[in-house]
């Protein structure tokens, strides 16, 4: 059964089975055999395709987006040429909202296609164990054992190459980008500690306000969840992905914010995307309303949640679920508290416990080779993979501000307006041995400061932010980056926030400069020998116009305004490209 391009262990899934199942697995491999565009799942000995061949079909494909910008000379042929071979590819392909010149040099860039070729195998890769029954409670639960290896080995890949960049700012402090990442949301129990903070924040004004909490749990019809391998429904559906059944979920979701907006109905609160074992990702929303809105806005997302296939076996059990916090029987911070871990890093969680097929399972770590795997693990695996946003706060006061104000000093708000100087208290956390000094963070008292709840973007105090010409990778941007804040009324005075201008060292690091083999527009610096060997040469193609040999030093620049120039559109009634050149070599004295 093994063959080229198929994983052993999904080869044996379908080995192993008799019956009606055996022939819905079977058109799932022999679809995969069949499609000879794309890189395969897996290598000749059934193991999943690696990075080193991920590599080498970037490179071929970039040459072969190279090849089209040096043979066609018409702005909307070369895209339509790219389009078709990333199509072919199963990329999406680079974003035509930027300039043709940016949009070539993605499409010519080995790192560029490095990274789209990854994500798409990968999706790939789990798409079909989902299909064959391999992502399922009974097997590997969330993501394969083979995406958890590739992911983290990727992650892991990641974190060695921000360790392995230096940033020097201007007062000749010196981090690595890596250390500079671990102050940030992406350490998890920041992460945690932050969104929790925010929840408690948002619970307390509702205790404030009288409003009440509810807990609501929103799934996907059944012909979204694979259940192993053995839903039909799935399979007549067109065996959708996790990132199809989010979209709907997220369409549902608008629908019902239009819904009560129309009625005048302002819920706040958090949303959580959460997996089941199959991979099809669930809604649990934690969210606060006055009390007289309660019944309408139950009414309007069972209405909705409930509206496609609601005549299915097991809908109205399964499909929406509220629980209605009740004051004095626990809080909502602690009913969401547990969500909240398990699908970060599983603190304080202990068994991570999960309701499939009417029954009650622990997922307990799991051990390939040496590397140990808990539940929590895969569900950021999954996340990462199918570029699910995990948590998103739905209503209240913007974020960004929140955290802006962590920036700011306390001299720079000095004068402000009492409104800024009490939105920059309530953000200040204060350590201290004292009980009288020490200070949280207090979210709830921001709220109030910003104008309530449920006052969204009209918030009294505003993010300012400055527009800036950035010399991006592909091309120069431009970028409006946060720089303060401002009291609405007066939005001409701006609170500056404290912020430290950053050179990145990239000096020693080779794997940090992304290579690709198209050496048309590379001129190498000569070597001691006077002699650069052809396969010593590559180059990041349009990398912020620099190329680089295998050591790392700079070559020529590459004019990319004139490639621009070369390939840009003709105008109505112009010569061709070739009748230009004639023009030029031959024009009259």
């Amino acid at each position: 059964m093994l063959s080229m391009g198929i994983p052993s262990r999904m080869a044996a899934a379908v080995q192993s089975m008799f019956g009606g199942l055996n022939v819905l697995r079977q058109r799932v491999v022999d679809a995969v055999l069949a499609d000879d565009h794309r890189l395969p799942l897996a290598d000749s000995n059934g193991a999943m395709t690696g990075p080193g061949a991920i590599s080498v079909a970037a490179l071929q494909a970039a040459r072969e987006c190279y090849e089209v910008c040096a043979r066609l000379h018409d702005e909307h042929a070369i895209k339509a040429a790219i389009d078709a071979i990333c199509a072919r590819r199963g990329v999406l392909p680079p974003d035509d909202k930027k300039t043709i010149g940016g949009y070539i040099a993605r499409a010519a860039d080995h790192a560029w296609w490095r990274r789209a070729l990854r994500k798409e195998l990968m999706r790939r890769f789990e798409h079909t164990s989902i299909q064959l029954g391999l992502t399922y409670v009974r097997a590997d639960p969330y993501v394969s054992r083979e995406t958890c290896l590739a992911q983290a080995a990727q992650n892991e890949a990641n974190q060695k190459a921000l360790a392995a960049v230096s940033a020097i700012n201007e007062h000749g402090d010196v981090y690595s980008l890596a250390e500079l990442a671990a102050l940030g949301m992406g350490n998890k129990t920041l992460r945690r500690g932050e969104l929790m903070l925010r929840i408690r924040g948002f619970e307390e004004v509702a205790d404030k306000m009288r409003h009440v909490g509810m807990f609501w749990t929103v799934t996907c019809p059944s012909k979204y969840h694979s259940v192993g391998g053995t839903n039909a429904k799935y399979t007549e559906f067109g065996s959708p992905t996790p990132r199809a059944a989010q979209a709907y979920l997220a369409d549902v979701w608008k629908r019902i914010r239009s819904s009560l907006h129309r009625r005048g109905i302002r819920p706040y609160g958090f949303r959580i995307a959460e997996p089941h074992t199959d991979g099809c990702p669930h809604w649990h929303m934690l969210l606060f309303v006055a009390p007289e809105h309660q019944t309408a806005m139950e009414c309007v997302i069972s209405a909705y949640a409930m509206h496609e296939d609601r005549d299915e076996p097991g809908a109205i059990k399964n499909r929406v679920k509220l629980v209605r916090i009740e004051a004095g029987k626990g809080t909502a911070a602690g009913y969401i508290a547990k969500y909240v871990s398990k699908n970060i890093d599983g603190a304080g969680v202990g068994d991570h416990k999960v309701f499939e097929d009417g029954r009650t399972y622990v997922i307990a770590p799991d051990m390939f080779g040496n590397m140990e795997f808990t539940a929590s693990q895969r569900v950021t695996y999954w996340s990462q993979v199918w570029g699910i946003r995990q948590f998103q706060q739905i209503g209240g006061v913007p974020v960004g501000v929140w955290r802006e104000f962590r920036r700011l000093s306390e001299e720079s708000v000095r004068n402000a307006p009492e409104p800024i100087r009490e939105a920059y208290r309530a953000a200040q956390k204060v350590e201290s041995d004292n009980p009288a000094i020490a200070q949280r963070a207090d979210f709830a008292r921001f709220i109030r400061a910003m104008g309530g709840p449920t006052v969204g973007r009209q918030a009294a105090i505003q993010l300012a932010k400055r527009a800036e010409d950035v010399e991006g990778r592909y091309e120069q941007v431009e970028a409006h980056r946060p720089v303060g804040v401002y009291l609405a009324a007066q939005p001409h005075a701006v609170y500056e926030s404290t912020r430290y201008r950053w050179t990145i060292d990239r000096a020693g690091v080779a794997l940090a400069v992304p290579r690709t083999g198209v050496n048309k527009y590379t001129q190498a610096t000569k070597a001691p020998t006077d002699v650069v060997p052809e396969n010593k040469k590559f180059t990041s193609s349009f990398n912020a116009g620099r190329s680089f040999d295998r050591e790392g030093a700079p070559c020529a620049r590459i004019n990319t305004e004139a490639i621009y120039l070369h390939h840009k559109k003709r105008p109505p009634g112009g010569p061709s490209a070739h009748l230009a050149h004639l023009q030029r070599k031959y024009k009259k004295e």
